[in-house]
């Protein structure tokens, strides 16, 4: 409610704002919030910013408040468009709302205070927890908020979700992205096919990588995207010669990935261009080139089988917390053999031994977020229940899949002080930075 207030009354607001420091086409890499001085993001005001027109504002939640790296992924494409992005140092991921909604307000607040937005072209983006936060922000502030970028994250099916909320709404519009690799490929993928059912505008594009943030190439897209859909849904004057460009370009992207034989990936961007393009002729030789790949025998078959593992995928993510919650369940930590294979490590990584195919792909994606699990969020939670020797039994169990690192070391050294010297031995030479 707080957040929703605070942006109503950007909207609403008259009159020019404040004058602000900031100098246009250069990020200015700490900014205390107007409202909330505990409250500091980036900026980034394009190139010819002045106050006597109304520029489109990107908000940016990083999910670990790294404000420069989230800002830098938008730069490049802000500055060609012409969009500020703000990106917070306070999102969190993994946590209460509380303090996405506080840096939401606080970058609103300066928004509204001290520079020239347009309000109805309103763009959030974020990472994993915060992608799933950025929908839902979009869906409590419906009308307000134009499109977002949902980046290795959506959310789960339920009644009020996006899919429902933004039925048939051509003025509001989401990009998804997901890694290859990342363990919620399969989420933000079945967001897609949602937005399909209901009409919403969307597009959802893959890149070979981790669970991260999409490199900057894909950000650029992305924006380009949404200033497509802003033309479209009238939300800005339309250029029919930057339309029939951008259009153009799909096209020609789309016959490469084809000519190169990625044609799940053609596939997904001729359907694309034949939503985004309707009544222009290019879209209609989409249509029939999707028609074709999509009655092909290969395309077929990987369908069919992207079916089945997308159904493993979420029969997996049902598992998990049960298993969690019988290890939790156990007067003692479990035994390592007995959690191992509960969790269906072996197989998995069986599979991934078979060679390079769309299985052994979705076992390394579920082997992941079986490994995030053990190596991050299950010990985690308990050292802060003061049992430190269940946190190392996880990190153990994670450590079968792949080494240890990252985030995950400061757990493993906060638990090797309960560590037997059989832990310690099996867990010599993780993170030894």
């Amino acid at each position: 409610m707080v957040f929703i207030a605070a942006l109503a009354v950007a909207a609403s607001s008259s009159g020019r704002p404040c004058a602000a420091q900031a100098v246009p086409g250069h990020v200015d890499e700490r900014v205390t919030s107007a409202s909330d001085t505990a409250q500091h993001f980036a900026l980034y005001l394009p190139p010819g910013y002045v106050t006597e027109r109304r520029w489109p504002v990107l908000l940016v939640l990083d999910p670990r408040g790294r404000a420069l790296l989230g800002l830098h992924l938008f730069q490049e494409s802000a500055a060609r468009l012409g969009w500020i992005v703000m990106s917070s140092y306070n999102t969190l991921s993994d946590g209460p709302p509380e303090p996405n909604v506080a840096a939401v307000n606080a970058m609103l607040a300066s928004a509204q205070a001290r520079w020239s937005i347009d309000t109805s072209r309103l763009y959030l983006a974020g990472f994993s927890g915060t992608a799933r936060a950025a929908l839902a922000f979009a869906v409590g502030l419906r009308g307000r908020v134009a499109g977002v970028i949902a980046a290795g994250g959506a959310v789960g099916f339920e009644l009020g979700g996006p899919e429902t909320a933004f039925a048939a709404d051509s003025t509001f519009a989401s990009f998804g992205a997901a890694g290859t690799r990342d363990f919620n490929y399969e989420e933000v993928l079945a967001l897609g096919e949602r937005f399909r059912r209901t009409r919403v505008p969307y597009r959802v594009v893959t890149f070979e990588g981790p669970h991260s943030w999409p490199p900057a190439d894909v950000c650029g897209d992305a924006l380009d995207w949404l200033e497509l859909r802003a033309m479209l849904g009238g939300l800005r004057p339309l250029d029919s010669s930057w339309v029939r460009a951008r259009l153009e370009a799909d096209v020609a992207r789309a016959a490469e990935l084809e000519r190169t034989g990625r044609w799940v990936e053609a596939l997904r961007l001729d359907d694309a261009i034949v939503r985004d393009g309707a009544g222009w002729p290019g879209a209609g030789a989409a249509a029939e080139r999707a028609a074709a790949l999509r009655a092909s025998r290969a395309v077929s078959r990987y369908e069919a089988e992207a079916r089945r593992l997308a159904a493993r995928d979420l029969q997996q993510g049902l598992a998990l917390p049960q298993v969690f919650s019988w290890a939790r369940a156990q007067r003692d930590p479990p035994a390592l053999e007995t959690l191992v294979a509960k969790l269906g490590i072996a197989e998995l990584q069986r599979t991934v031994e078979r060679g390079d195919s769309v299985a052994a792909a979705s076992a390394r994606r579920l082997l992941a977020r079986v490994r995030v699990n053990l190596a991050f969020y299950e010990p985690r939670a308990y050292l802060a229940a003061g049992s430190p020797d269940r946190a190392m039994r996880m990190l153990e169990a994670a450590a079968t899949i792949g080494p240890i690192e990252g985030e995950a070391c400061a757990l493993l050294r906060a638990a090797l002080r309960a560590a037997t010297a059989e832990q310690r031995a099996r867990l010599a030479g993780q993170c030894a930075s």
